[in-house]
């Protein structure tokens, strides 16, 4: 497969998610590294979560195509063309020290100047290799490094501490080194966001970051942060105090399996599963909570690029149209512990993503949910308008005095 041209990439239900070989990626060293912190600071190399030649090649010309600097100007923007000028590499390094390697520049070019190119082309696949570069690409803002971070005891110390030494989503959270940096990680967002503070999950998420950046914990604090910025993201709204978000992204899922997989809704219902059981873990821990983490790192490539709203809703209905038949056949009990993924030792984010990618959720969608429901929420006003131009108005409205 030769490099993948922009005109293919017009509609997303075209994309060619490229399949992920689970069984070529062992690594003999991987266990002899997994107790030695010392050798740890490129964990996200080591993550197995599957690797694909003819994806690594298509990144690779695709990046490459980006050291052109005289190419034809593609946009009328100042700043996109001039970073196409070599002079001014040196001083963009300068400018953005969240970015620090060359691919990660170009990258940064790619999305400046083809950003749904960007966005299609990662939910293709990312390289494991390019991974962080392109969820700190993604999520850039200049202005979350320039924050001054540190270590200062606050309010969220007590829980934090009792959350930490129970994020075990992999050996290396058992030395203490690797846990120094998920608390740094916490008690700064919490101390940036003292309006969010901290929330039972954020550990889970954080630490899946830390395993992909290399145990980088300013730059996972970056990313970290533009989630609890951004309208795209809405991590504030997700785990404020009385967590408002959570709540209406249920309301959304619970209608949407109502609409496109009635028999299981029937079933959960007939079965007394309530959302709390199972999507509230999902939403809260990033799925690192029900899911084992090699899946979560897939599952957070689509979440980067689609949105916490619909990046949650089209996986978690994907998760579920995937299962239908399997979760019709289970009683009360085993559907709790149906949803334990971790267990099954069966790689599911590839096919799940690939599911929501074919018949994803839209915006228009969401809205209709939101004129139709009768649940007394919080944010239904603001999600009537979700996707459109008055969505980001209302969102700054309910945002205000919750961000930095």
């Amino acid at each position: 497969m030769g490099q993948l041209s922009c005109a293919q990439f017009q509609q997303e239900e075209s994309v060619n998610r490229m399949s992920l070989y689970f069984n070529k990626q062992e690594n003999q060293k991987q266990n002899d590294r997994a107790n030695s912190f010392s050798q740890l600071h490129s964990i996200g190399k080591y993550l197995n979560v599957g690797q694909n030649p003819k994806l690594d090649l298509i990144w690779e010309q695709k990046l490459d195509s980006f050291k052109v600097y005289d190419e034809p100007i593609k946009t009328l923007s100042n700043y996109r063309n001039s970073l196409s000028k070599p002079q001014n590499i040196e001083q963009f390094f300068k400018d953005c020290p969240l970015l620090t390697q060359d691919y990660e520049y170009y990258m940064f070019r790619f999305f400046i100047q083809e950003k749904q190119e960007f966005k299609q082309y990662g939910l293709m696949g990312i390289p494991q290799q390019y991974r962080w570069g392109y969820w700190k690409v993604i999520t850039f803002k200049k202005g979350i490094f320039r924050k001054r971070f540190d270590s200062q005891t606050n309010e969220a110390t007590y829980c934090i501490q009792k959350d930490i030494n129970r994020t075990l989503i992999s050996d290396l959270f058992k030395e203490e080194a690797v846990v120094q940096k998920l608390d740094y990680v916490l008690s700064n967002l919490a101390q940036s966001y003292p309006q969010v503070g901290y929330c039972q999950g954020m550990n889970y998420i954080a630490a899946l970051f830390l395993l992909v950046s290399g145990a980088r914990e300013q730059e996972t604090v970056c990313v970290f942060a533009e989630l609890l910025d951004s309208p795209f993201y809405m991590f504030n709204l997700l785990f404020k105090e009385d967590l408002p978000l959570l709540f209406i992204m249920e309301e959304i899922i619970m209608n949407l399996m109502q609409i496109k997989l009635p028999k299981v809704y029937e079933h959960f219902n007939n079965c007394n599963i309530q959302p709390s059981i199972w999507i509230s873990k999902i939403l809260l821990s990033g799925f690192v909570y029900l899911f084992d983490y090699l899946d979560c790192v897939l599952f957070w490539d689509y979440i980067f690029i689609k949105g916490t709203v619909l990046g949650y809703t089209n996986l978690i209905i994907a998760m579920i149209t995937i299962h239908q038949e399997a979760l019709l056949t289970k009683d009360e009990a085993a559907l709790f512990a149906f949803f334990s993924f971790q267990e099954q030792n069966i790689r599911w984010g590839d096919q799940i993503i690939k599911q929501a990618i074919s018949k994803p959720i839209e915006d228009k969608d969401i809205r209709q949910i939101m004129k139709k429901t009768d649940k007394k929420l919080d944010l239904v006003k603001l999600f009537k308008f979700y996707g459109k131009k008055e969505f980001d108005k209302l969102y700054g409205e309910l945002s205000n005095g919750i961000n930095k």
